[in-house]
């Protein structure tokens, strides 16, 4: 299943792992490295799953939050593991699931394909 995934996430060797591993399974990416970025990507309408980290230039999980343009399977937020209230707070911005730094890249895909399987639905 092929979807168009946006990874936000500033850290560039994490944005590049996500953007590689996605494209290898055969996702359209689009990795941006701040929330303005981010804006532009959903206000676009085309997005399927948004990769959200916590800890943009703001906070990602606020504007995810707040963000007018949602993806149209939903969003998975990226946070710290030593972090717990993050976990807290991307689910009650309306996370459908929660990625935990550090994570393994084959794992992050199959949230995405969960996520994507769920919305077909």
């Amino acid at each position: 299943m092929s979807a168009h995934v946006v990874v936000a996430e500033d850290e560039p060797m994490i944005g590049r792992i996500l953007e590689h591993k996605l494209a290898r399974e055969g996702h359209r990416v689009t990795w941006v490295r701040d929330c303005a970025a981010l804006q532009a990507s959903l206000r676009q309408g085309d997005v399927d799953v948004a990769l959200v980290d916590a800890t943009l230039d703001r906070d990602g999980l606020e504007l995810m939050a707040s963000v007018a343009g949602t993806p149209r399977c939903g969003w998975l937020a990226m946070v710290e593991q030593r972090n717990p209230g993050a976990q807290r707070r991307a689910a009650e911005a309306g996370a459908a699931g929660v990625v935990l730094k550090p994570f393994k890249p084959t794992a992050v895909a199959a949230l995405v394909l969960d996520l994507l399987e769920r919305a077909a639905v």
